[in-house]
C-alpha cells in the first residue's frame, strides 16, 4: 500500500479514533517486526509479551485495536480475549495474528470474542486492509452508540404527551437562559400557561394527548421560532406549560399573551372538550445585583403565583407581589408599582378570552 494513500486514510481515521494499537506477542522478533510495520504506517504502537502484560497496559490507557498472538506464557491470546470481553470492552477491536490456521482454530477464536483472525503469513496489504477495516468498524460502532444515546436523551428531554420539553429539561434549560441573561445584561421573561378541561374534576382536568399537542402547537405558532421555547410543568390541576422568552421583558408579556390567545382561541373553538386557559408571568429584574443570580425554581414559582392571581388587589395579588420582590423576579402588576390598578395581563378582554370555549356543534 502506498505511503501517501496510507497517510490520507489514517488522517481520516484519526478524526474518529486515536490511532493506537497494542501488539501482544511473546516472540520478540515477531513483535518488533510488526511494530516497525505499523509504526512506519503512522500508527502509535505499544507492545506486551503476554496477555497479563497487555491487561496492565490496557488498565493504564485504552487502545482501540489489539493485535495478539495465540500461544504465549502466563496468559495466552485466547484467555486475553475472553478476559477483555468479560470486562465488557466491546469498544476494543481484537485481531488474532497467529500461526494456527486450522478451521477449528478460527472457530475457537471467534467464539472467544475475536473480531478478526489472521495467520502470520498475511501480506502487508492484507494486514493493513484488515486494520483499517477494524478502525472503520469501531468508528461505526461509536457512531451508532452515540446515535442511540442521542435518541435516549431526546426521549428523556421531551414530554411524550404534549411534544414540549419535559419538566426535568425545563429546569436545566431555564437555568442556562437565566445565567446568559444576567451575564450579558439581557432581558428574560417566562409565561406559565395553564390549560384544563372546564368543569371537570381535578383528577380529570388534564386534556388528552392530542389536545395537549394542539395547545403546544398553538402556543409555538405565536412565539419566535428557534428563540422562544416551551416546556411542560408538573401541576395538580390540568396541564401547565412554561413559555420561555429570551430577550423579552415584563412589559412585553401582555402583548405576547394576547397574540398567543388568538391561536388558542381558534383551536379551542373546534376542540372536543371545553377548555379554559390561565396565564402568569415572571421576568428578570435589572437591579444591578450580579452577585445574586436568579433561581429557576423561584422564577417559575413567581409566574405561578401570578397565574393564580385574578388581576386586582387582594390576597392573591399581595402574595404574588411579595414573592416577586423577594426573588428579584418582576411581574406585570409591579411595573411602575401600580399595584392597585387592574393588571393589564388580565384585563377585561383577557378575562373574557380565558373563559372556557365550548366545541362548535
Amino acid at each position: 500500500m502506498k505511503a501517501g494513500v496510507m497517510a490520507t486514510r489514517l488522517s481520516v481515521l484519526q478524526r474518529a479514533l486515536p490511532s493506537r494499537i497494542l501488539v501482544v506477542d511473546d516472540d520478540e522478533q515477531d513483535r518488533e517486526l510488526i511494530t516497525r510495520r505499523l509504526t512506519a504506517a503512522g500508527f502509535e504502537v505499544e507492545h506486551a509479551s503476554n496477555g497479563q502484560e497487555a491487561l496492565d497496559v490496557l488498565d493504564r490507557q485504552w487502545y482501540p485495536l489489539v493485535v495478539t498472538d495465540w500461544h504465549m506464557p502466563v496468559m495466552d491470546g485466547l484467555a486475553l480475549t475472553q478476559t477483555l470481553r468479560a470486562r465488557g470492552t466491546e469498544d476494543t477491536y481484537i485481531i488474532m495474528l497467529t500461526m494456527r490456521d486450522a478451521s477449528t482454530d478460527f472457530e475457537q477464536g471467534y467464539v472467544a470474542g475475536v473480531d478478526d483472525y489472521l495467520t502470520k503469513k498475511v501480506s502487508d496489504p492484507e494486514l493493513f486492509a484488515r486494520i483499517y477495516a477494524a478502525f472503520n468498524t469501531l468508528a461505526l460502532r461509536r457512531s451508532l452508540r452515540e446515535a442511540q444515546e442521542a435518541v435516549m436523551e431526546q426521549s428523556v428531554s421531551i414530554d411524550v404527551e404534549s411534544g414540549a420539553f419535559s419538566h426535568s429539561e425545563l429546569h436545566t434549560r431555564l437555568l442556562s437562559e437565566i445565567r446568559r441573561g444576567q451575564r450579558y445584561g439581557r432581558q428574560l421573561a417566562l409565561m406559565t400557561v395553564g390549560a384544563r378541561i372546564e368543569g371537570a374534576p381535578v383528577d380529570e382536568s388534564v386534556p388528552d394527548a392530542t389536545t395537549l399537542k394542539c395547545v403546544v402547537q398553538a402556543i409555538d405558532a405565536s412565539v419566535r421560532a428557534h428563540v422562544d421555547w416551551i416546556a411542560r410543568m408538573e401541576s395538580p390541576v390540568g396541564a401547565v406549560f412554561a413559555v420561555v422568552l429570551p430577550e423579552a421583558g415584563v412589559t412585553e408579556a401582555p402583548l405576547i399573551k394576547d397574540r398567543m390567545m388568538v391561536g388558542l382561541t381558534r383551536y379551542a373553538a373546534s376542540a372536543s372538550v371545553p377548555l379554559a386557559f390561565s396565564y402568569g408571568v415572571a421576568a428578570l429584574e435589572r437591579d444591578g445585583n450580579d452577585s445574586s443570580p436568579a433561581d429557576a425554581n423561584e422564577m417559575l414559582n413567581v409566574a405561578e403565583h401570578c397565574r393564580g392571581c385574578p388581576g386586582h388587589s387582594g390576597n392573591e395579588q399581595l402574595a404574588a407581589v411579595q414573592r416577586s420582590v423577594a426573588t428579584h423576579a418582576g411581574i406585570v402588576c409591579r411595573h411602575g408599582y401600580v399595584v392597585d390598578s387592574e393588571c393589564v395581563l388580565k384585563s377585561p378582554a383577557a378575562m373574557r378570552a380565558s373563559q372556557p370555549f365550548t366545541a362548535a356543534r
